[in-house]
């Protein structure tokens, strides 16, 4: 493949000025302690970044506590953070907003009117307009689409002949699915690039003004056309699911309870409008890529007491006659636990709008940090002394803390927190308390003697075999 002169040369001209002044810059927080870097070009990402998922960024934190310092590309500090009073106020000040890189990568994959884009008043509106599909009571709508999901997925598991059930495909559509009452295929995931060339685009576009970066996309690479690919997709989808809503509602026909039909035929009780169409169309991607690939990964998780919770003491049900999952404590237990040790995103990069100190740490306008969500959610101090051990018991046993919540859910920030707090956490447990429930209740699961399961952070933190593959084999055996 050949580039042209003009495609590339907008991003050449600046990279020697880029580099020079990164060298030559005097950082702010040089005097905090932190790691020594594994090379100039690399700095500690690849350490961070890569397999074993957490292993350095537990040792680090150990060893130079909540708030240290190391290295991103080109020699570039960084703050890592995990202190609980230093994230909230990250996350709530307002002071903060996405690196660079991330506002880039989001506006290349879910375009220019998504709620992580928009910033103040206008992402202020979109939000409360969304909220209205995903309050509790709306969520409580949406369990029998949830239930019907999950006996789909035992009905697969049930005729399936595979010694080992790769379960990615199945858990990966259900969030789809519930999103439209669509059967398109899940997305597959994006972003499987060569880390240390991804780490040193990330580094090297984040310097570069965001006009310019963003430009990117227009570039004759294979990565640039599959982001090119699945913005189309993601428009062309989320337009034939808006008309196919409206015109059913047109025919006085029901639209089902899923996300789309509630926002665009049910308005909203303050204002008594619905979201406009376009607007709809533009979260089309979040649900895609977003809801699809974090939820399913949050649910491969260790769940050995569950099974004696639902088999001997059945299903408890509300005066309606519904499943009450929230009254399993085992497994709700299970699941805090499972997003406490892996949470999909175990590190989000922010940076500062305008200098100020951070409690005694001056940080000046532009200062890249890494609030560490993983991290924070293993601290001695706030989880016990086997934070680093999986253990619902410790939910069971009320060990751990229930003031100051940081995040919107069990006091994690598996969710993020603040305003970027993900819309949809209500509905992101409630299928992971259906799925799992109806899952474990059904079947008994094992890893194979071949295949092994691993963390592996790849934007998100999913479950990967030893090629790196995003890939959950088990064997599955039916019990009920």
């Amino acid at each position: 493949m050949t580039y042209s002169a003009a495609a590339i040369l907008p991003f050449l001209i600046p990279l020697g000025l880029v580099l020079f002044s990164t060298i030559r810059q005097q950082s702010s927080i040089q005097r905090i302690p932190g790691p020594p870097p594994s090379s100039w070009l690399l700095g500690n990402m690849l350490q961070l970044f890569l397999p074993p998922y957490g292993h350095y960024d537990d040792i680090w934190r150990k060893t130079y506590g909540t708030v240290y310092r190391f290295q991103g590309c080109f020699g570039r500090d960084r703050l890592m953070v995990s202190d609980p009073l230093a994230l909230q106020h990250i996350l709530t000040s307002g002071e903060f907003e996405f690196a660079p890189i991330f506002d880039t990568l989001f506006r290349w994959l879910f375009g220019e009117r998504n709620m992580a884009v928009l910033k103040g008043k206008e992402h202020r509106n979109l939000r409360t307009a969304w909220n209205a599909a995903f309050t509790a009571g709306a969520v409580r709508q949406y369990q029998p689409i949830l239930e019907k999901v999950a006996q789909g997925i035992s009905e697969k598991l049930d005729t399936s002949d595979s010694p080992a059930i790769d379960i990615c495909p199945l858990l990966s559509s259900a969030t789809w699915y519930l999103a439209a009452q669509s059967t398109t295929s899940e997305p597959r995931h994006l972003l499987q690039a060569n880390p240390q060339r991804k780490f040193l685009v990330d580094e090297f576009g984040g310097l570069l003004p965001s006009w310019l970066f963003r430009r990117a996309i227009y570039l004759p690479t294979k990565a640039s056309q599959a982001l090119r690919t699945h913005v189309e997709l993601a428009s062309r989808e989320g337009w034939r699911l808006v008309h196919e809503k409206m015109d059913a509602a047109k025919q006085g026909l029901d639209g089902g309870d899923d996300v789309y039909s509630m926002l665009l035929i049910r308005p909203d009780a303050q204002t008594n409008k619905s979201l406009r169409p376009e607007d709809i169309v533009a979260q089309t991607s979040v649900m895609m890529i977003g809801g699809s690939d974090t939820t399913s990964s949050s649910r491969k998780t260790p769940s050995y007491k569950i099974p004696c919770e639902r088999r001997y003491t059945g299903r408890p049900r509300t005066s309606r006659g519904d499943v009450a999952y929230d009254s399993m404590p085992l497994l709700i237990a299970t699941i805090k636990e499972s997003l406490r040790i892996y949470p999909v995103r175990p590190w989000t990069a922010f940076s500062l709008t305008t200098g100020e100190r951070l409690s005694q740490i001056q940080v000046k306008t532009g200062q890249l940090v890494t609030l560490g969500f993983a991290s924070y959610q293993k601290l001695e101090s706030r989880w016990g002394e086997d934070s680093g051990q999986f253990n619902p018991g410790r939910w069971l046993e009320s060990r751990v803390p229930q003031s100051d919540a940081i995040g919107p859910y069990a006091n994690l920030l598996a969710f993020s927190g603040g305003a970027h707090t993900c819309v949809g956490w209500r509905l992101a447990v409630l299928e992971m308390q259906v799925i799992l429930s109806e899952l474990i209740d059904k079947f008994a699961f094992s890893l194979p003697v071949e295949e092994s399961i691993e963390p592996r952070y790849m934007t998100n933190l999913m479950p990967t075999n030893t090629e790196g593959q995003k890939r959950a084999a088990f064997c599955v055996k039916r019990v009920l």
